[in-house]
């Protein structure tokens, strides 16, 4: 169990690690492969963009090639990527070539990973093991911002993207080395996956996405506009962050031991993240800013993994495929939510944009609701 968790929480940080490390250094590869703010944005959201084209698919041919390849796979994708960038990468052109190499990794590496728990972790430990392993984000954002210090401002930048390449390597010997798992396409064959309630909880994804992914951007930028010191700011993101670890595990494990209520509980953590929101769009001071924080990282952005175990757990026979199709929500909700909250807050007021954010949220909520219970009728 130890070994499965680390590996599907390495392959999955690994994956996500790519993007983080791009914002992280963007001032030092900027300024040395010449190319603007606009073109860093682009670049992220071509990254995301391929990552949302590539899980349908890519779930699906986990499905058949098993756990360990697929996760060898993931790996050596980002593995190619950051090493090209690291060694050959001399303009936006190659880094944003490089960053759609690493989404379409990321793209397999969501449902290759979740296989591996769906397989190899025994019941009553899988939501909490997906929350564990789902909570990597912090992880791959932790990081990021470690290579600046240790790497980029001391033997540079291209240091820090061949740490992260070397970084895959462990996991590629481990999938092409391990016995491949049982496939899924005969038994998906004779019980396709049930499209219908899979795109309604991806369209939830998508939504609950649009909302994490705006709080990443411009969470701290919010704070100052409103008067909070930058310093308390970045310090009660770091709180939220700890927070937003132990909410998805510990929601993880109240997912083992719910039965079926796995969607309502979901749809309560997006209603009460909605709540945060509102909260946030209003504080103007460090305790309400303290308190809408904990709202937000404790339950609006800790449903994630108790989200992917839910949807693996109504369909055992193709866990991959599955999580595949929510997962082409989950990373268009990346695209969509940084632009879309710019834009709001350029046109309107930083309020106006996180009501807009907690009304999203409680679309999500609703979602889940109405493609779980779908999802509930069409496998019992």
């Amino acid at each position: 169990m130890i070994r499965t968790l680390s590996v599907t929480t390495s392959c999955i940080t690994l994956a996500a690690v790519p993007v983080f490390l791009l914002g992280a250094l963007a001032v030092f590869i900027r300024d040395e492969l010449r190319f603007d703010e606009t073109q860093l944005g682009v670049a992220a959201s071509l990254y995301y963009l391929t990552a949302a084209l590539s899980a349908t698919p890519g779930g699906r041919i986990v499905e058949r090639i098993g756990e360990h390849r697929g996760i060898a796979l993931a790996a050596s994708g980002t593995t190619v990527a950051m090493l090209a960038i690291a060694a050959l990468a001399d303009s936006w052109a190659d880094v944003v070539a490089c960053m759609m190499l690493a989404g379409l990794a990321n793209g397999f590496a969501l449902p290759a990973t979740n296989l591996g728990l769906a397989r190899r972790i025994p019941p009553g430990r899988r939501g909490m093991a997906f929350g564990i392993k789902q909570s990597s984000g912090t992880l791959a954002t932790l990081l990021s911002g470690a290579a600046v210090p240790i790497l980029a401002l001391t033997v540079g930048w291209r240091w820090a993207f061949a740490a992260a390449g070397a970084a895959g390597l462990p996991l590629i010997v481990w999938g092409i080395a391990g016995r491949p798992g049982r496939t899924g396409s005969a038994v998906r064959e004779r019980h396709p996956i049930p499209t219908g309630p899979l795109v309604v909880l991806a369209a939830a994804g998508a939504c609950g996405v649009v909302a994490g992914s705006s709080l990443a951007s411009f969470y701290v930028e919010s704070a100052v506009a409103q008067g909070i010191f930058s310093g308390t700011a970045g310090t009660l993101l770091a709180v939220g962050s700890v927070v937003g670890v132990a909410g998805r595990v510990g929601w993880g494990w109240l997912g083992d031991h719910c039965g079926s209520a796995e969607f309502r509980v979901m749809s309560g953590l997006l209603a009460v993240g909605a709540v945060g929101f509102i909260l946030l769009g209003a504080a103007t001071s460090s305790a309400r800013l303290l308190l809408a924080t904990l709202l937000i990282f404790g339950m609006g952005w800790a449903w994630p993994g108790l989200f992917n175990f839910a949807v693996s757990e109504r369909i055992p026979a193709a866990p991959a495929a599955a999580t595949g199709v929510i997962g082409t929500g989950l990373f268009a909700g990346g695209i969509v939510g940084p632009v879309g909250f710019g834009l709001l807050v350029h046109h309107a007021s930083y309020r106006s944009a996180w009501s807009a954010v907690a009304a999203t949220l409680l679309a999500a909520g609703v979602l889940v609701l109405i493609g779980g219970s779908w999802l509930q009728r069409r496998v019992t």
